[in-house]
């Protein structure tokens, strides 16, 4: 194996490997596409994600091409200074977005295969191509006058925003380093310390993100996100003011299909609000709501990537939280029934719905005793129709209620 690198002097050590394989003639596994290669040949991303089982992966392809744009560099008086403005890492940071249109702009899969202050990057990249005006509020920006691309870059960027909010609001599990990670702690920490950085800025301008949306929704039109094409179309054109065949040149999403996903963002960032702004709980059961509606009605989907099951949960804790339930809706579960009577003050419909279920046993134990409690405790505070004596709970024998 020496032998063989001596031969070929400078050579890259990837080459090398490529050229000792074939020459020693035993087999061996194809090596992985190096992301340099992707600077060298402008045909070959294309053809290398049309591969079923790409190595490496489009995400994985992506850190790749926006670590190496985002490199500082070193001048000669070796003072490390910002990644360089040059056409090496334009085409990088073209590269990323290339591969991001090739996933249809999926945020669900993006948020999964990439670290907040990647995705943040890539989001500004988008932007800056995307020809939004810099300088000025996204919530100040007429989105009916702007080219299709343009307003979908805006769009994207302040889903994304919201999404992040409410992603970052869920417990992550921790994971203890080993011993070969050690080193990696001050790289952990600075990508740590990064990413609250940018949650504090999105966390800031969350009303504007939201106020951008629901202007989005109101949008009637058609719009196109950028392909692999269109980028294309502008990287040959730099100098072009977002009025070019790129504009209508993309990908065309349906208003219904775009209204579908951003109903079901504003829902979730509303959901996560009314942990301390209880009406708003009454805005996102609107917005899912409407979520559903749109889903029924789109025969085909190309922007909406949303997690049914969670949209079903986020659905009936919405119904339960507002008390929007009918009791005499069949699709009505026991749950919401006594749930919607407890807040409507029905607490002889209440009592009725136990003794009902004291022959079918389909509510677990603990929610009986849950509901006792909170009728116990409106008593002792002397709740305006509520006495003692007159709870349902203390006028349904203890045997009866399992407790």
């Amino acid at each position: 194996m020496a032998k063989h690198r001596m031969n070929y002097g400078r050579m890259s050590a990837e080459a090398a490997d490529r050229v000792a394989a074939v020459t020693s003639g035993r087999p061996s596994t194809p090596l992985q596409t190096s992301w340099f290669e992707f600077l060298l040949d402008g045909s070959l991303l294309e053809k290398h994600l049309q591969k079923s089982n790409a190595d490496p992966t489009p995400v994985q392809l992506m850190v790749q091409f926006l670590e190496q744009a985002s490199k500082p560099s070193v001048n000669e008086q070796n003072q490390v200074q910002p990644p360089a403005d040059n056409r090496r890492n334009r085409t990088l940071k073209l590269l990323a977005l290339k591969v991001a249109a090739h996933m249809k702009w999926d945020l669900d899969s993006l948020e999964k295969g990439l670290t907040i202050p990647v995705l943040n990057m890539l989001l500004n990249e988008l932007l800056c191509v995307s020809k939004v005006p810099p300088g000025v509020k996204h919530v100040d920006l007429d989105l009916s006058t702007l080219p299709p691309t343009t307003a979908m870059a805006v769009i994207i960027y302040n889903r994304w925003a919201i999404r992040t909010i409410v992603l970052s609001s869920f417990p992550e599990k921790q994971t203890k380093p080993g011993p070969h990670q050690i080193n990696m702690l001050n790289i952990v920490q600075q990508e740590k310390e990064m990413t609250e950085n940018i949650l504090t800025v999105l966390k800031e301008q969350a009303t504007d993100s939201i106020t951008v949306l629901e202007g989005a929704l109101q949008l009637k039109k058609d719009f196109y996100v950028h392909t692999l094409r269109t980028l294309d179309l502008l990287a040959a054109d730099a100098a072009a003011n977002g009025e070019t065949e790129s504009s209508t040149a993309g990908l065309r999403i349906s208003a219904d299909d775009l209204r579908c996903q951003v109903h079901y963002d504003l829902g979730g960032i509303f959901f996560q609000q009314g942990c301390t702004d209880q009406p708003t709980y009454e805005k996102a059961r609107d917005h899912f709501r409407q979520t559903k509606e749109l889903l029924k009605k789109l025969d085909s989907t190309v922007h909406v990537h949303l997690d049914e099951k969670r949209l079903a949960g986020y659905w009936n804790a919405c119904r339960a939280l507002t008390g929007d339930c009918d009791p005499c809706d069949p699709q009505t579960t026991p749950y919401d029934q006594i749930n919607s009577l407890i807040r409507a003050h029905n607490h002889q419909a209440v009592m009725e719905a136990f003794i009902k279920d004291n022959v079918s046993r389909s509510l677990p134990n603990h929610f009986r005793r849950s509901v006792l409690r909170e009728f116990l405790y409106k008593v002792q505070q002397g709740v305006c129709g509520l006495r003692r004596g007159a709870s349902p709970c203390h006028r349904i024998p203890g045997d009866h209620l399992d407790l």
